[in-house]
């Protein structure tokens, strides 16, 4: 089972931004380097985007959600335009 970013089903990394203060952490401390408190970096950076994410989705759930948004889209266009 692969994981992927929910925005962009894409590759990710671990996030590097604090979460008390959403700056760039150090590598080799907990320390963030704005508010010099105890942090942790949680969450992803997607690869394709950049954006920051709580959570992945499982590459195959994201197939599927995009052919179901696709089918959507498809079918409002029909509506509205009677094709």
């Amino acid at each position: 089972m692969s994981e992927v970013t929910p925005c962009c089903g894409s590759s990710y990394e671990n996030s590097w931004i604090a979460d008390c203060c959403a700056v760039e952490m150090y590598s080799h401390t907990d320390i963030c380097p704005q508010c010099k408190e105890h942090t942790e970096a949680t969450g992803y950076i997607c690869n394709e985007c950049g954006n920051w994410t709580e959570d992945l989705e499982d590459a195959e759930e994201y197939k599927a959600r995009m052919r179901e948004n696709y089918l959507e889209e498809m079918a409002d266009a029909r509506r509205k335009y009677g094709e």
